[in-house]
């Protein structure tokens, strides 16, 4: 059983289970218009804060992928970097 600290923690380390990705970059990643080993190295994707929430843009098809809309709630953000132990 983990303990507390280590439990309390755990959203701040990789846990995705669905990743977003341009559909464009997906659509040439198939089609193997690429030499990337992967899709998550030819994926060229910038996020951050915009006015209305958070916006996923594609730099390499200057396209927006996803814009979630916060509704002018405050939602909560965790920025602190921590190395899971190997």
């Amino acid at each position: 059983m983990p303990s507390e600290k280590t439990s309390s923690y755990d959203h701040l380390f990789n846990s995705i289970k669905e990743p977003v990705i341009c559909q464009k970059c997906f659509d040439e990643f198939a089609q193997g218009q690429t030499d990337a080993g992967s899709l998550q190295h030819y994926a060229a994707l910038d996020v951050g804060f915009t006015d209305r929430g958070v916006q996923i843009w594609c730099r390499r098809h200057d396209l927006n992928v996803c814009h979630i809309d916060f509704a002018g709630m405050a939602l909560d953000a965790d920025f602190r970097c921590l190395e899971q132990s190997k």
